[in-house]
């Protein structure tokens, strides 16, 4: 979707307004949800993660890009393809008519699509106030897009900056089932684990991608960064909470909260933190490796 000094002045705001919501929305007890959007249907599933699979709610018509394929670039017309979060909610008076009473900024694009050079901004979930619109499968600048009555029933569900919506050139089966049954991508997350606490950093590092990239550092800047904190630490807690794992042909996603602790080696208190990590997965000769990960603080 083309860049408006508008819309983005807009989304300056609410994205500092949402990084503050993202602490309370955490700490609520709803069940946790994810939009799902196929393309080849022009399909919007809004759904529920529940024992390692995703439960359909509802089903809506999406109405996306006028030009079909996966966006790479700005005014392309295309709705990307992968999985995001919805950073910030818009409303009116402040949001535009023609989106309708409500809109979802999407983070397009996110640390995976900068790696791979994509280009874009202000892609939203949002409404619309032509109501025609919808019975078209591609009538957006690259957006998708829902009835406002739908856009208010999926409202609930969301929590900013922790929702995610998946968008797939095609929904299959395989997609629903994220971690049924423990899953590679689980088993990979907990090895991972496992190494980062035992301090084993060999292991540690060997989940991590060629082309990884994080905090300004690449895998080789990663491994003196983590080995030197672990000759400064005598033990590390990281306490993974809410664990979930989102699948897509692309890359893969793992969502958690960090509770990380640790012990210096005389015996007194190393770092403490709590936040939100976000593990982008790709695989690289066959396998599951951490090409990216950001990382939010969360109040205590």
């Amino acid at each position: 979707m083309r860049k408006t000094h508008l819309v983005k002045s807009l989304l300056s705001v609410f994205i500092l307004v949402s990084a503050l919501e993202v602490a309370a929305f955490s700490a609520e007890k709803a069940p946790p949800a994810a939009i799902l959007v196929d393309k080849k249907t022009n399909t919007l599933y809004l759904s529920q993660y529940a024992d390692g699979f995703f439960k359909t709610v509802k089903m809506y018509h999406a109405t996306l890009g006028q030009v079909k394929g996966d966006k790479e670039d700005e005014g392309d017309l295309k709705t990307p393809e992968g999985i995001y979060t919805l950073r910030a909610r818009l409303t009116p008076p402040k949001l535009p008519k023609k989106f309708g009473v409500m809109a979802f900024d999407i983070n397009y694009p996110n640390t995976y699509d900068q790696l791979a050079g994509r280009k874009g901004s202000s892609i939203m979930l949002h409404a619309t106030d032509e109501p025609d619109r919808l019975n078209k499968n591609y009538d957006s600048l690259g957006c998708v897009v829902v009835k406002n009555e739908e856009i208010k029933e999926i409202l609930p569900y969301v929590r900013l900056g922790l929702t995610p919506i998946l968008i797939f050139s095609e929904l299959t089966d395989e997609f629903l089932k994220p971690a049924v049954g423990g899953g590679e991508l689980k088993h990979f997350f907990e090895s991972w684990i496992s190494a980062w606490e035992s301090k084993e950093i060999d292991s540690y590092v060997d989940h991590y991608h060629s082309d990884f990239s994080a905090q300004g550092m690449n895998k080789k800047a990663w491994r003196g960064y983590k080995k030197n904190l672990n000759s400064v630490y005598k033990t590390i807690k990281v306490g993974p909470e809410s664990v979930h794992y989102y699948r897509h042909p692309k890359y893969s996603m793992i969502t958690f909260t960090q509770n990380y602790h640790s012990t210096l080696k005389h015996g007194g208190v190393g770092h403490r933190s709590r936040g939100t990590k976000i593990l982008y997965v790709a695989e690289e000769a066959g396998k599951p490796k951490i090409i990216a990960e950001t990382y939010t603080t969360l109040m205590w």
